[in-house]
């Protein structure tokens, strides 16, 4: 390798163009050490297979791969970018723009935090791109464009993979991160380059390799999430479930799926499915792990190890866009602890159904709510607006693991029969703030068999929520003082109050050796106790 030597590469296809790229280069000061060259390839079948051929036929330790289009204006580019290098032995690639995140889609451009300048012609007029300033020498991202990349050691191109003229510059970007070294862009005052590429054409190809650049990369750019399935018997609409996990837009996924079902059916669906792909884990509990799925639905959480926890109830469907949508919130404001959206219900032939009181969209747009907000507006409203646990998506590390219960689902010292996502959700928006996105991204199915329609469960609802305001006020968290209290409690009893008829006919008519309806008067006997001494005080 020849460290005095630096070699300018450049695919060329149109000789004026690189002409005058040379012109430039040409001007460029160079030390007194050093030694420069130019290489062109002609009649290439790719950006990535040029870049091979001509770094495989020069022994210079600093290679600038340029477009043809692209012209040097900065006369000290040499000294600049030898600095650069000579501080950090890491740097392995310098660009002159590029993302400090990459998006989900993988398009760098539409990083909001991307840095850098350049003057550019892609909008027909040449104009100064001038994204978030850089305080130091460089600051270090994800990913570069090609316009303009300068590498101190030498990586293959993936021309196995990209074999067209996309996604070259962000693969390369991180086939060096994958080698431990670091991309960065550098400081420019003014802007050290003008790139006169015209309009950009994105019609060759480029949605093909931004998914191929996706399929490949998504591991080393995009966290891991995690879909955990609880199933239970039914195929049906488990496997349009599972379809539509597996038809994500976003890669980096693992699909958890629990199954205590009582047949073998399940089991030999996903057998199916695990033949076809390599995301699946599936457990068979042998038996019913009880509590109308509720362990079922922490044994998944237990065992997944995604960044990212997103649930889907065996009944119900993602859009397909889902998580892409709330993972690209996530990865700008590590504040988020839960992402949800509206949903729309569904009946059991997948059939919209009208919005309920509890479905209605929120708001008209996408909006981000502090963690008090959000969970104030369930305890006033008494609504689970943020919806069942397939709508939402939260951050694992902002869990609250409950030590007295062992558990992930109850609620500080109340053990929690049914709104187990009502509790989850007030557990993550005490430790973060939400993203509530207008766009429906599930559908919640509704039909006869599920537990949503068992009234068992309603009236554990109404004990579940009182539990929790109650909770809530000890605490200090959401309910702040008496008034507040009462705002609550009398919201809870104008819900549930008409469910004590219900519950009495059906005490009166059940037979008196059932142990839940005993244990239900029991708790419908206290917390009636607690509300009325609430009241009185």
């Amino acid at each position: 390798m020849e460290e005095n030597k630096i070699v300018f590469i450049t695919c060329v296809n149109d000789e004026n163009l690189y002409q005058k790229s040379l012109s430039y280069i040409k001007k460029l000061k160079v030390p007194e050490y050093m030694e420069i060259e130019m290489i062109a390839i002609r009649n290439a079948k790719s950006m990535t297979s040029a870049y091979n051929e001509a770094m495989l036929k020069n022994n210079s330790k600093y290679k600038v791969y340029l477009h043809q289009d692209l012209y040097i204006q900065n006369t000290n580019f040499i000294f600049d970018i030898l600095d650069i290098f000579k501080t950090d032995l890491k740097i392995g690639l310098i660009g002159m723009v590029g993302a400090k995140i990459i998006p989900v889609s993988g398009i760098w451009w539409e990083d909001h935090r991307k840095v850098g300048k350049v003057y550019d012609s892609h909008s027909g007029i040449i104009e100064l791109l001038n994204f978030n300033e850089i305080k130091d020498l460089y600051t270090q991202v994800k990913g570069i464009d090609g316009l303009l990349m300068i590498t101190q050691y030498d990586l293959p191109w993936r021309e196995d993979i990209f074999d067209g003229w996309h996604f070259y510059d962000l693969s390369q970007s991180i086939e060096f991160v994958r080698k431990g070294l670091n991309v960065v862009v550098s400081k420019q005052e003014p802007a050290w380059c003008i790139h006169d590429c015209g309009y950009v054409n994105t019609a060759n190809g480029f949605d093909e390799y931004r998914n191929k650049f996706l399929d490949y990369y998504s591991k080393d750019i995009l966290p891991l999430v995690s879909i955990l399935i609880p199933a239970y018997n039914q195929t049906c609409y488990l496997k349009q479930a599972l379809d539509s996990a597996l038809n994500q837009s976003y890669r980096n996924t693992e699909i958890i799926i629990c199954d205590d079902s009582t047949t073998n059916y399940v089991k030999e669906l996903v057998e199916q499915y695990i033949l076809k792909s390599n995301k699946i884990k599936y457990i068979n509990s042998g038996d019913p792990c009880g509590f109308r799925g509720k362990l079922t639905i922490e044994k998944c959480l237990a065992i997944s190890s995604g960044e990212y926890i997103s649930y889907l109830l065996q009944d119900d469907l993602y859009n397909l866009n889902k998580i892409d949508r709330m993972i690209n919130y996530f990865l700008y404001d590590d504040t988020l602890s839960l992402i949800t959206s509206y949903r729309r219900m569904i009946n059991e032939n997948g059939k919209y159904l009208s919005d309920n009181v509890r479905t209605i969209r929120q708001y008209p747009y996408d909006i981000r709510l502090t963690g008090e907000e959000a969970g104030r507006k369930i305890l006033f409203s008494i609504i689970n607006y943020i919806g069942e646990q397939t709508t939402a998506i939260f951050r694992r590390n902002m869990m609250e693991f409950d030590i007295i219960n062992c558990t992930t689902t109850d609620y500080d010292k109340n053990k929690i029969h049914c709104l187990i996502d009502v509790s989850l959700w007030l557990k993550l928006l005490k430790r973060g703030n939400m993203i509530y996105i207008s766009e429906p991204l599930s559908n919640f199915r509704i039909h006869n068999p599920q537990n949503s329609n068992d009234d068992i469960l309603v009236f554990w609802a109404s004990i579940d929520f009182f539990n929790m305001i109650i909770s809530s006020y000890k605490n200090k968290v959401f309910i702040k003082n008496r008034k507040e209290l009462l705002d609550s409690l009398l919201a809870w009893h104008k819900e549930y109050a008409g469910d004590l008829i219900k519950f009495s006919n059906l005490y009166n008519n059940s037979t008196k050796d059932n142990a839940e309806i005993i244990k239900l008067k029991d708790e419908y006997i206290n917390c009636y106790m607690k509300f009325i001494n609430i009241l009185l005080e």
